[in-house]
């Protein structure tokens, strides 16, 4: 939808933006009654494990026993699963001290909350600039002294930023091992990943990457690609997307320049369990390089979180990186266990 504004003075046109980000921002909040005659707002995240879990401004995520509210009022979208089977589809709304779901097609009815088993939102694949950034940087160092002298460090970043109908990836993976001052891994893997979305679930995609393995004589490998994706699925509980496209690879092995083209596939996916304290997670590519001196890369990362706080959690992950036909010397099949703690932000 357009709007047309009449010209404006700076500090006018800094108070209109101000007001209508306050717009959006209360346009999303939700209510939460107590039992007890406490209400707490904020935006309902989900509802699951016999607790309610509420984003709010002044104390982050709150989980809330679902046995202690009264009453639940959101603008957002839920699909509801009932501890007796079936499912239904609306927002929460509180109508003459009764709790009911709203929906365009079934109008308003009552609904028990503790007959609700889990809520999610719908549609949150496309959020808007406001609440569409985060980021989760993943770290696992060792360091042992003795006969020996070994230290390890490994170093997860993922940043992805949702804006309208786009989605912007960011990947930075650092990997390095040394014993006794003899280095055995020293890795860096770059990704961005492009979306722009012309439905609800199919998007065109984009990817960039730059790796470098010396210790594998790869100097350098650039892919450059495209193609098309598929949100198979995405609620507050997690999401699942492939795709598929054609790529560029531009690579320097053992002091030998080559380009090729590529078939690339890709697959991410995460679902929160236990009222979102656990995460699981797997995402991996496959780039098909049809030169018979080349083979395919697979690249694949598997893991899951344990949350100790809003921002802070424990993670165990297990990547993995395969060359079928990898440089002289080197080992077709790379495998690295990461034990460590990670930040939300």
């Amino acid at each position: 939808m357009s709007m047309n504004v009449a010209p404006a003075s700076s500090g006018s046109g800094f108070l209109l933006l101000a007001l209508l980000m306050l717009a959006g921002t209360s346009a999303q909040a939700g209510t939460v009654v107590l039992k007890n005659g406490d209400r707490l707002s904020g935006e309902v995240d989900s509802i699951s494990g016999g607790r309610l879990l509420l984003d709010t401004e002044y104390a982050g995520r709150v989980p809330i026993a679902l046995d202690a509210v009264e009453s639940v009022t959101s603008p957002v979208q839920f699909h509801v699963r009932l501890r007796g089977g079936g499912y239904l589809d609306g927002r929460l709304a509180a109508e003459d001290g009764t709790q009911r779901l709203v929906s365009n097609d079934q109008g308003s009815q009552p609904i028990d909350l503790d007959a609700v088993s889990n809520a999610s939102r719908r549609g949150d694949a496309l959020a808007d600039l406001a609440s569409g950034w985060s980021a989760q940087a993943d770290l696992a160092a060792a360091l042992s002294t003795g006969n020996s002298e070994t230290e390890s460090v490994n170093l997860l970043v993922r940043s992805t930023l949702a804006l309208d109908w786009t989605v912007h990836d960011w990947t930075l993976l650092v990997s390095r091992e040394e014993a006794d001052s003899v280095v055995s891994k020293e890795q860096l893997d770059f990704d961005y990943g492009y979306k722009r979305f012309f439905t609800d679930r199919w998007f065109a995609l984009g990817n960039a990457e730059y790796y470098r393995d010396e210790l594998k004589d790869i100097d350098l490998r650039i892919t450059l690609g495209g193609g098309i994706g598929y949100q198979v699925w995405q609620d507050s509980f997690g999401a699942l997307s492939v795709g598929t496209g054609v790529s560029a690879v531009f690579d320097e092995i053992g002091a030998k320049a080559k380009e090729n083209p590529a078939w690339r596939w890709e697959l991410d996916y995460n679902r929160f369990l236990w009222s979102k304290q656990l995460e699981f997670f797997h995402r991996h590519s496959l780039l098909v390089i049809p030169d018979s001196n080349r083979g395919e890369v697979i690249e694949a990362s598997t893991g899951v979180r344990l949350a100790i706080s809003d921002r802070l959690n424990t993670h165990f992950r297990v990547d993995h990186r395969i060359d079928t036909k990898p440089p002289e010397d080197a080992e077709r099949t790379d495998v690295t266990y990461s034990l460590g703690v990670g930040f939300r932000f």
